[in-house]
């Protein structure tokens, strides 16, 4: 099973296209960047550009067991009792005779959960466990803010780079329930962009950094106990 970070870079940019737009005047479009064959929308438009991608800090790792008595019927997993976690989706389930090991691909209505594998098991001790690995990581989006205008695009650059300095960016990007938030915009530039009929359009590049608390989750096996035995010092111990 592949892994895959939370949130993923497509919601980090829409996360981030959805505050522009709460920024910017209405009707100006904001889109992706390096999409070949697309042309350019009409009047004043924002294009983003994610251009580099920067470890803050080391990972932090933490463990999330989950241990159930359960049973499975024609790939449905009826968990009877608990001990501690909770089933959740993408988990591998791990257990005696199960091999190899599905994944939770649903958690139904009734309490039961959708394996991977259509398999039936008698009830039995499970697990479904996983470690949790989070990268605080600085994600730099390059903003262009075109307009046939120049007192437009600077007035929109400025606002960018006012608004995403401040509580106010904190706030919009936090509506979108991801664990981002901005770090800083840096001072607009205005580079002037010349357009495929050789004409100079008017273009200001502002850099928002933001941080992105990404979490990638592969499945761990955890021991439920320890079993310790003694061996007298004055024999020789052989495995």
């Amino acid at each position: 099973m592949g892994y895959a970070p939370v949130p993923s870079h497509k919601q980090i940019q829409t996360a981030l296209r959805t505050a522009l737009l709460a920024i910017l005047p209405a009707g100006v479009s904001v889109i992706e960047g390096q999409n070949n064959n697309v042309a350019s929308p009409k009047g004043d438009f924002v294009v983003m550009t994610v251009i580099r991608r920067e470890r803050i800090s080391t990972n932090v790792v933490t463990s999330d067991d989950c241990r159930f008595l359960g049973s499975v019927t024609a790939g449905r997993l009826t968990a009877t009792q608990i001990s501690y976690g909770r089933l959740q989706v993408d988990r591998t389930v791990f257990g005696t005779g199960i091999t190899p090991s599905p994944t939770i691909k649903a958690i139904n209505p009734d309490g039961t959960a959708t394996l991977s594998a259509n398999l039936t098991l008698s009830s039995r001790w499970l697990a479904a466990g996983a470690l949790a690995l989070k990268q605080a990581t600085r994600v730099v989006f390059q903003l262009d803010v075109h307009s046939e205008d120049m007192g437009r695009a600077s007035d929109m650059a400025q606002t960018l780079s006012t608004v995403m300095r401040d509580d106010t960016g904190v706030q919009l990007l936090r509506a979108s329930g991801l664990p981002l938030t901005p770090l800083f915009a840096d001072d607009p530039k205005q580079i002037p962009f010349e357009t495929g009929e050789k004409q100079t359009e008017d273009r200001y590049v502002v850099e928002c950094h933001l941080q992105a608390d990404q979490i990638i989750t592969p499945e761990q096996e955890f021991a439920d106990e320890v079993v310790v035995d003694r061996v007298a010092a004055d024999l020789f111990f052989q495995a």
